[in-house]
């Protein structure tokens, strides 16, 4: 009879076992961490130009340069460049790769620009950057600007258009523009000085 009742006993189911807040936590943290490595971790393998490793740097960044707006009339301009990954509240298919801001000296003055695009191959050799002026004046403005990178030179292919006082432009079939960019910091970002 007694084996009975160790038989009974060890049968017996046990009682429900309480949910362990911790373990939970932890693996729902876990998971959190593997889906944003995931998405980005996809991004950038997607997008190999915006991430920048030892011995390959990336094309996003501050890059600096002279614009030839017409004969004797060179203005220096900077920009950054900026990676736009995905987000969870983002569910656009068509928004643009990069995003940035240019600046460009003319007459003791900084012209703004702001800057978005995308790469136009997987490496991001070549890629196209939409512009909008933050002047509204009169005055030459910088159309879409074409770029090529191999690491450490971007060349820019563009045209300018001019927007006259009573608001007409002209110059859209203008020839076109070109100049070479190098790199940069934010410093030099930062403290561009057109007076």
């Amino acid at each position: 009879m007694g084996n009975l009742k160790e038989i009974r006993m060890a049968v017996r189911p046990q009682g429900r076992r309480k949910p362990n807040k911790l373990r939970f936590f932890v693996l729902f943290t876990a998971l959190i961490v593997v889906g944003v490595g995931a998405v980005y971790g996809l991004h950038w393998a997607a997008n190999p130009w915006a991430l920048s490793l030892p011995g390959r740097p990336a094309l996003t960044g501050h890059w600096q340069g002279t614009v030839p707006y017409g004969p004797a009339d060179d203005r220096r301009i900077v920009l950054r460049l900026d990676d736009d990954p995905p987000s969870a509240t983002d569910r656009c298919g068509d928004c643009p790769g990069m995003v940035g801001v240019a600046k460009v000296c003319a007459a003791g003055r900084t012209e703004t620009y702001e800057l978005w695009g995308d790469a136009r191959n997987y490496r991001g050799t070549r890629f196209s950057l939409h512009t909008r002026s933050e002047i509204e004046g009169p005055g030459p403005q910088l159309n879409e600007l074409h770029g090529e990178w191999d690491g450490d030179l971007v060349r820019i292919r563009t045209s300018l258009t001019t927007l006259g006082a009573d608001g007409t432009t002209t110059g859209s079939d203008s020839p076109p523009l070109t100049f070479e960019m190098t790199r940069a910091d934010e410093d030099d970002f930062d403290g561009l000085s057109c007076g």
